[in-house]
This record gives C-alpha cells, structure tokens and sequence, in this order.
C-alpha cells in the first residue's frame, strides 16, 4: 500500500482479499444483518432456513462420516448466495464508512 501526502491530507490504499469470503461469513452475523436492515423476521427465519439447512457426508478410507453441519459460509453455486454475501459486503462498508467518519 501506498500514501503520499497532499499538505495536511493524505490518501491511503485499501486491498481487501475476499476471495474465500463466501466460506467464512458467519450465519449469526447475517441473520443479525438481515434485521438491522429491515427486513421482517418472517422473510429472515426462510432466508436461514435456506442458508443453515445444509451438511455434508464425506467418505473416508471407504466409510461414510456425516453428516457434518457447518456452522458459516455460503454454499457456492447457490443461486441466493451471491445476493446473500452482497448484504454482508453492505455491513462492511457501512463499517468502513463509520470508522472513516470519526
């Protein structure tokens, strides 16, 4: 990252890697989001019904293990996620906008 100074303001760069963030947003966090935002609690409960309704069966050495149920992240190829991680992006930067404002 680079600053360069102008007189008594500076300008600073910001990289921000989210490219496994579908895999670590957390449910309480969205559904917690979801609220603040407005949303009615019924559409929420559907929403996390969708998101927290998932396990998964692995196979090892020839045997079934599972089901294991996460406990974050966004299915990829689900049709909702995108839309769902696009709140959660909204969050970070009302964050962002918050801390810049002080």
């Amino acid at each position: 990252m680079k600053s360069k100074m102008k007189g008594k303001v500076g300008d600073v760069a910001l990289k921000l890697d989210i490219s496994k963030a579908y895999d670590r947003i957390d449910w309480d966090y969205l559904r917690g989001f979801m609220i603040k935002m407005g949303f009615c609690t019924q559409w929420v409960s559907w929403i996390m019904m969708c998101v927290e309704s998932v396990d998964y069966n692995v196979i090892v050495n020839d045997r079934l293990v599972g089901p294991i149920t996460p406990g974050r992240g966004l299915r990829q190829w689900d049709p909702l996620s995108p839309y769902l991680f696009i709140l959660c992006a909204e969050g970070l930067l009302a964050l962002i906008r918050q801390a810049e404002a002080r």
